[in-house]
């Protein structure tokens, strides 16, 4: 955010740069919306013939729903979170989101749901490589306990299948 204003001691304009934390910057972004923070979005990513009518799918619910959809990791162009207008967060600042007292094992990957003041109100842990949820199907349930309040955050944990 820039700030201009007169510097009164010698009559000129200046330019004051303000710089605001990730969480500020993401705040601000979802101006009050419900998010999902995917670790590794491309975990859901969708591939094959249908992938054109699966983001068209997923950006509609994702808007119906007014939720915003955050990536760990660069601006990935062909990233599907690009495509349904998310937004990435660096893996660096993604400890400030996350409660304090949460920790992910080196092998787990996770997504978190966050109301609009950024509180994480539910995660989903799972490991790498196992069958995920459906984008939709999380995007339904952010939306589940944004209209019950959910007031605990909460960890599930799914169990891969043998």
């Amino acid at each position: 955010m820039l700030q201009l204003s007169v510097d009164a001691d010698h009559g000129a304009d200046v330019i004051h740069a303000i710089a605001f934390s990730p969480a500020e910057r993401l705040r601000r972004w979802l101006s009050g919306r419900w998010s999902l923070l995917f670790s590794h979005p491309e975990d859901f990513a969708a591939h094959g013939f249908e992938v054109d009518r699966w983001l068209s799918c997923l950006s509609e619910e994702f808007e119906r729903l007014d939720l915003g959809v955050i990536g760990v990791g660069a601006n990935v162009r062909r990233s599907w979170i690009g495509q349904v207008n998310g937004r990435f967060v660096p893996a660096n600042e993604v400890d400030e989101l996350l409660p304090a007292d949460w920790r992910v094992g080196a092998h787990e990957h996770f997504v978190t749901i966050f109301d609009g003041a950024l509180h994480a109100r539910r995660t989903v842990v799972y490991a790498a490589g196992s069958e995920v949820p459906s984008p939709i199907e999380l995007a339904q349930t952010a939306a589940g306990l944004r209209a019950r309040s959910w007031p605990a955050s909460s960890v599930c944990r799914v169990l891969q299948r043998a």
